[in-house]
Order: structure tokens, then sequence, then C-alpha cells
């Protein structure tokens, strides 16, 4: 009888493992069918960020790895970036390795599904934590109780598995589950703060060490605030213990947890070093600490976003996705009602919940909590940190609930429901809406009736009712929130119709070219166009961009943030000097002297620029762009046509009127206009009339340059706001006309002597010069720690155009260039993961041959 007893238990764990996966599967599953998500219908689960960043890095991987090419450097990410870096930041979970078989064309899916899998996953992983956590507790709880579905331990298997879908689908996987990378941070952290109790509890560190170490190879940057938490908790579990000398002192807790902890780190180095080598350079490698403390808003306004469907921020405001299930606003209550919970533990888990609170709205901690660095939108990204342990609290006080009175039930709902009208009388924001408050109090209510039955009633028939209703409405409430705050799509047929005309007028240019070239867009669906098709290109939006770079394209009226760098805004001599040769065009009417259109496939139109530099061309020597001319990139560059020893003015400025809040121009002789925005009143303007009829801008800022186009003598065109949503509308703008007879000297001057025989690979360069004269010889590629240049054999370092172009000041004679590309930091990356997995192997096998045979071997 006991052997059948044990049987069925061991059916029924493993039936509710299995649901703490499928559920949240299941959940997402269903609203990709409703959203008609591909192979549903023709859209696709491409939001934000997976639109734009990583569903072009999963392309450029798979380029790379079927390419057979390095994956130390790519031409393809902006004018040529740190490849491992972008991987390790974007691309280096293990799961992603089975992209690699996968069908280009199917490469979304890949990601879409697989994000649905880690959600399925984090249900898993928090339910095995729940379990484990309470493990002790539950064996010694059940005995030998009579069979039934709800005796205290399966109960509470009920209760792990429905916080555990609230913790898989809580509002931060509402907000960030697109961010492909950072869900496996959200799937490791149960079994590293599992591993971490053990390691406290019973000296065992070998699941924390591994874990941490996974998570930290997988993603370093949502690993920070995973490290802040594990120290805040393992001070959090020292105070808990009572005889805190003799269990953790005298066994040397601290001491294992600050070796396990540095072996973690030192066996993700292979990743982690040459990463923090590259962030450094970027612009968050410049820690800007606070000079002041200030708050974002109140304790009140934060504890409001428990509510369901309160909107996901994914914005520059500092709002947390805390929601975790309108079952929290009951139980937290009921955990600090619940007498079989020490007050200790109960202010510890308390505070450590405040603290995070706290962090959310304080600057200097959010500035912290993000690697001492302020995130460029999406807020508090440690916010499912909050959601874990409030949802342990949560767990431990449903396993008492039996135990509690039932009026302490009602006294939870009705602080529910105070909670809620007190919101809102005093929360006037405008995600609180009234829908929000309805949906709240029902699903709070229902919950409450639940509790009370599954507290006052005994038998098995009504108990298992209970277990069902509770799980509809669990499933209910997570689905129709996520419905709501997340699942965003775009067509699919619109994001990969045109790629493989892209593709097939790509290959024409490599029949045309056998030297070093790259190639932009007129109009582009993202600023990794490139990295999606495959061609090398002179725009990136990355986290792990090459600042410099950005830096420079600043001072010449390109487009540009902290995140990326756009070949938008290049005049014709800046694109000459990038080395584009090629331009995209979605219309025919781009063709004028400076663009010659060579062919179309569909309805994408290939252009030759007619205004080029050789590979390595030189001007003279200590050439660099002027200082000065902030704000203006033109005058800038008709400083250096000067400089150059061109006759006239590169860029005349010319007369327009101000028309309202818009500039209106008319030319008085035909040729190439550029404007330069004189004011930041907005960041899109739309310029009507011209060659193209309409041309649309976009993330401009002062100083941003746009290209007006070849426009006729008395064609008119009027720069209008193409934001509906700015106050100011008023466009304020100066126009320029460009000399095409100074450019022509300026690109003579420049390609008079240049380098020959280029030959290029993904993180390789050589060629040869000549040099008739003296002269500073310029490579459009940029400079990286990691690039070693041999000079005709010998190893040189050279100087730097424009901040970041890798430049040589050359005196006559021949020479010969090799250059090779390998990341800072990657031997030492190595060296340091092998180290630190031998001294763990030997660890593990000093502590395994120490203990008696009898005992359990070590996780």
């Amino acid at each position: 009888m006991k052997k059948m007893k044990q049987k069925t238990r061991g059916q029924w764990e493993r039936a509710v493992l299995v649901l703490s996966l499928l559920i949240p599967t299941i959940i997402m599953l269903a609203l990709f069918v409703i959203n008609r998500i591909y192979p549903f219908g023709d859209r696709s689960f491409l939001f934000s960020d997976m639109y734009h960043q990583y569903m072009p890095f999963f392309s450029e991987l798979l380029h790379k790895v079927r390419g057979g090419e390095s994956l130390s450097f790519s031409f393809n990410v902006g004018i040529g970036s740190n490849f491992l870096a972008l991987f390790v930041y974007y691309l280096a979970s293990p799961f992603h390795i089975f992209s690699l078989l996968v069908p280009e064309s199917h490469l979304m899916e890949f990601m879409s599904y697989l994000i649905v899998l880690k959600i399925g996953l984090a249900g898993l992983t928090s339910y095995l934590y729940l379990k484990k956590h309470f493990q002790a507790e539950d064996a010694k709880d059940v005995g030998d109780a009579p069979e039934s579905l709800w005796t205290k331990k399966r109960g509470n298997d009920i209760g792990a598995l429905f916080f555990s879908c609230f913790y898989a689908l809580s509002g931060f996987m509402a907000a960030y589950n697109y961010n492909i990378m950072w869900v496996d941070c959200v799937v490791l952290l149960p079994l590293i703060v599992l591993g971490l109790e053990r390691l406290v509890k019973e000296g065992r560190g070998g699941l924390y060490c591994v874990t941490l170490a996974l998570s930290i190879f997988t993603n370093y940057y949502i690993s920070i605030m995973i490290c802040i938490f594990l120290v805040l908790y393992f001070i959090l579990l020292l105070a808990l213990e009572k005889d805190w000398v003799h269990n953790i002192w005298k066994k040397g807790i601290p001491g294992y947890f600050v070796l396990y902890s540095l072996l973690a780190g030192g066996m993700a180095a292979v990743l982690l070093i040459p990463e923090v080598c590259a962030i450094l350079r970027t612009d968050f490698g410049d820690m800007d600490f606070p000079k002041k403390v200030e708050s974002y808003f109140s304790v009140l306004d934060m504890l409001a976003r428990h509510c369901m469907c309160v909107y996901t921020e994914r914005g520059l405001d500092h709002w947390p996705n805390i929601y975790c299930g309108s079952a929290v606003l009951l139980m937290v209550p009921l955990y600090l009602m619940n007498r079989r919970i020490s007050i200790r533990e109960k202010f510890c888990r308390m505070a450590l919940a405040g603290f995070l609170l706290i962090s959310f709205s304080t600057n200097v901690l959010d500035f912290i909590w993000h690697g001492l660095n302020y995130p460029d939108s999406l807020p508090a990204r440690q916010s499912f940190l909050y959601i874990f342990l409030v949802l342990t609290m949560c767990y431990e006080a449903f396993r008492g609930v039996r135990e509690m009175e039932g009026q302490q039930i009602l006294y939870s709902f009705l602080w529910a429901l105070g909670f809620i009208l007190f919101c809102g009388k005093f929360i006037d924001h405008e995600d609180f809406e009234l829908g929000v408050k309805l949906l709240t109090l029902v699903f709070a209510g229902v919950y409450a009736v639940l509790l009370y039955l599954y507290r006052t009633r005994q038998k098995r028939m009504t108990l298992q009712a209970v277990a069902v209703a509770a799980l509809v409405m669990m499933v209910a409430e997570s689905a129709i929130n996520t419905y709501g705050t997340s699942v965003g799509t775009v067509s699919r047929s619109a994001y990969l119709g045109q790629q493989e005309d892209y593709k097939a007028l790509y290959e024409v240019t490599r029949t045309r070219e056998e030297g070093f070239y790259r190639l932009e867009k007129f109009t582009r669906k993202t600023k990794n166009d490139g990295t999606l098709t495959g061609y090398p290109t002179a725009s990136v939006f990355s986290s792990t961009l090459n600042s410099y770079v950005m830096d420079m394209y600043q001072r010449l009226g390109m487009r540009h943030s902290k995140v990326y760098y756009g070949f938008d805004g290049a005049t014709a001599l800046v694109s000459a000097m990038l080395n584009v040769n090629y331009m995209f065009g979605e219309s025919e009417k781009y063709e004028n002297s400076l663009y010659t259109l060579l062919g179309q496939s569909g309805d994408v139109f290939l252009y030759q620029c007619n205004a080029l530099l050789p590979f390595g061309y030189v001007a003279p020597l200590g050439f660099d762009l002027p200082e000065g001319f902030e704000g203006n990139g033109l005058l800038l560059q008709n400083q250096m046509a000067e400089d150059l020893g061109a006759e006239g003015m590169l860029f005349r400025p010319v007369r327009a009127e101000a028309a309202r809040d818009d500039v209106v121009f008319t030319a008085q002789e035909g040729g190439y206009y550029y404007a330069v925005l004189t004011a930041s009143g907005t960041n899109k303007v739309d310029c009507i009339g011209g060659s193209t009829d309409e041309e649309k801008f976009k993330d401009l800022k002062k100083g941003s340059v746009l290209y007006l186009g070849y426009l006729e003598k008395g064609q008119t065109i009027t720069l209008t706001n193409g934001n509906e949503e700015d106050e100011t509308p008023r466009v304020d703008a100066d126009v320029y006309a460009m000399d095409r007879e100074v450019l022509g000297q300026v690109l003579e001057l420049l390609s008079a002597q240049h380098m020959e025989h280029v030959v290029w690979e993904s993180d390789f360069l050589s060629g040869d010069i000549t040099m008739a004269q003296a002269g500073r010889l310029i490579l459009s590629v940029p400079y990286e720690a990691g690039w070693k240049v041999l000079v005709n054999g010998e190893e040189v370092e050279g100087a730097l155009f424009g901040g970041c172009l890798m430049a040589f000041d050359l005196e006559p004679g021949e020479y010969r260039f090799e250059m090779k590309y390998v990341p800072e930091g990657s031997y030492a990356g190595a060296a340091v993961s092998a180290v630190s997995i031998v001294a763990f192997a030997m660890i593990q096998t000093i502590r395994r041959r120490r203990k008696p045979s009898a005992e359990p071997r070590e996780a």
C-alpha cells in the first residue's frame, strides 16, 4: 500500500512538473494563433529590438558560420565592428546554436518559438525552486497522510505550479520577452538561488557555481543584476541563521561564497573579459555617477503596477514592470499574518523587497543596478528579481493557508480592495485605467473565494474542483494580461519580402568589384540592414558599437545616438571617404549625376555612386577633421576642402524662407542641395517636393544634415514637421548648395595616391601602396584594440583620422600592409576560463573524496 501511494505521488509530481513547462508555453502558443503569427498567418513576433537588432544579428551569425568566416570582426556591422563583443551581448546563449540548423528564411520563426520555449522553461525552473526550497518542510508535514489529491504536499504542488506560471508570464516577461538573450537569465535565476541556498545550508556549491557561470556566459549584462541580488540574498540567508557562528562562520561559508562566485565569473571569462574590454570603448563605458539623489515616483505609484493589464513601460520613463498576478495583493498580507513564519524572516524578506522597490525609483540605485549606467529605454531591468522574491513569499503564505483562520482571508481581501480603491483615488497616471482596477478586483475576489474554500473544505471532490478553478483563473489572468501588454507583431512578408532582391543586387556588385567597398540605402527598414542581408555597410544599431565612430558621425551631421550611428546625413564627400560605392533605393527617382541606376530586382533599385574614392586614399601629412564647427557638418567639410587645397566653397549657403512653422526653399539654379537643422525642435522632418516628391527624415537632432536631392531651377521644396506629437512643430534649417566642381577637386586630390591589390576578409586586410610623396594614408576602417598592423613585416601603430579611422603618416617609398584582428582580451579570457574550470573540478573532486560514501554526492 505504501509503495502504491509513493508511485501515485511520483506520477502526480511528474505531471505537475510537466504542467509548469506546458502551461506558459501553451498560453504563448495560443496568443500566437490569436495574433496570426506564422504559420497561423502572415504576422511575425518581431517586436522592437527583435525587429531592429536581434533578427539582423542572428542573420549575420548564420552568414558567418555558413560562410566559414571568423567570429572576431565583421564589416557588415557598421563600418566594421568587434563581432565577438556583439556575439557575447546578444547571441551567446547555448540555445542559439540550433539556429544554425534552421533555413535562413525561417530564422525569425526559430527565434519566436525559442522565446516561447524559454518562457515555458522559466515556469519549470521556478517550479523546481519552489518545490526544492520547501522540500524538507513538505516531507515533514506529509508523513503518512491518507491518500488524497490535496494532502499538504500535493496542495503545495498546485501552489508551486500556480506561482511558477505567474513568474514565467510576469510583467517583466510581458514587457521584455522579445529580448531573447535576457530570458535565459530569467530561466536560470531560480536554479542559481537554489544553488546559493544549498551552499549556505549544506556547504554544497556545485549547482550555484555552474548555473551562475552559465548565466554570465549567456548574458553578462543581466548577470550583473543577478550578482548584486545574490550578494543581498546571501546577507539575508546569513541573517536568518540562528546560530550564525557555528553554522556559517566556522564552516567557512562566506569564503566558499566568494570562491564559487569568483570561479563562476572565471569560467565565463572566455567571453566576459573580451566583452568588458569592448564595452569600455563604448559610451556605456563612461560611468558618470549621479551627483545628487533623486526620486522618480512614490512607492504607491510603483505598487499600483501590480495590477493586471497595466501598460508595460519600455520607453524612457522609469516605471518598473512588476505585475505577477492579482493573487499577490492577497498573499502578501497573508504572508505577514502567518504566525508560523518568524518575525525575523518576514522582516528580512520584506526589507529586501522594499529595497528593490526603492531601487526602481531612486536614480543612484538605478544607476548601480544597471551596471553603473542608466538604461537607454527599457527601464528597471532588474524587476524580475523583485518578482521572484515576492512570488516566493506568496507561495510560503499559500502553504500556511489551511492553518490560518478564515477571517484572515477576509482581511487579506479587504486589504486588496482597499489598496485598489486607494490607488483609484490617489493615482492619476494614465496607465491606471478603470478597466485595470475592475479586472484586478474581479480576479482578486475570485482568488479570495477559492482560498476560503481551500481553507474550509475537506472533501476530495470539492478540493479538486477548487484546484481546477484556480488553475483556470490563473491561465485566464495570465493570458489576458499577456495579450493586453505583450506579443507585438509585424508583417512577415513586408519584413522579408525584398531580401532576395537585395541579395541578388548585392551579387551584381560583387561581380563588378574586386577591392574593398560598402553599400548603403536611401531608405531603410533598420539600421542593421547590412547584417540582415549580409553586405558591408556603414550603419549599426548596437549596444556594443564603437563610440569613436559615433562621435565622428555626429561631427559630420550624420545620425547618431548612444546605441547607433547611421549613414543618413552623409554628403557625397563623406560617402566617398567611407568607400560607399553603391546605394539601394526602393524608387527610380534617385538617379542623377551623383547616382547612376544600374539595375533592378523586384521593387529594389541599385545605384552606383559616381563620387568615389579608392580604399586607402592619401591626404597631406597630419590631415584630420578640423576642430570647431560643432552643429554644422557642412561648414566642417568646407574647411576640409580648403585644407586639402581645393579652390572654392564646397557647400554654399542659399536663402530659404520661413513659412509659419515650415521652411520653404526655391532653387535659383539647378544643383544638389542639403539642409542642416539649426534647432532641436523636432526629430522628424518631411521634405515635400523635389525629385522624389516626398522624403521623410527621422532620428534628427540639432546639426543633422538632410540630403534634399537634385533640384531644377525654380523647383520648390517645403520642410515640415513630420512628428505630430511634437509640442513645438517649428522647423529651423539652413539650406546649402553643393559645388560639384569643388567636390571633384577634393576627390582628385585624395585619390592621387592610393592603396592597390587590396585583399579583405572578415578579420583581415592587406594591400600595397607606393608613395611618390609624403602623405597620410587613410583607411575607412575604425580602430579597435585588437588590430595588429604590419607594414613591410614590422608591427606599427598609426594615427587616428576623425578620432576613429586608422591612418598612417608615410614618407616616399613602397609599403606592404597586412592587418589582422584579434579581439582584445581573448587570450586572457581563455586562460582564465581554463584555470577556473580546472580549479572547480579539483575542488569538487577533493570535496567528494573527503565525504563518506553513504552521503549523497554533491550536485
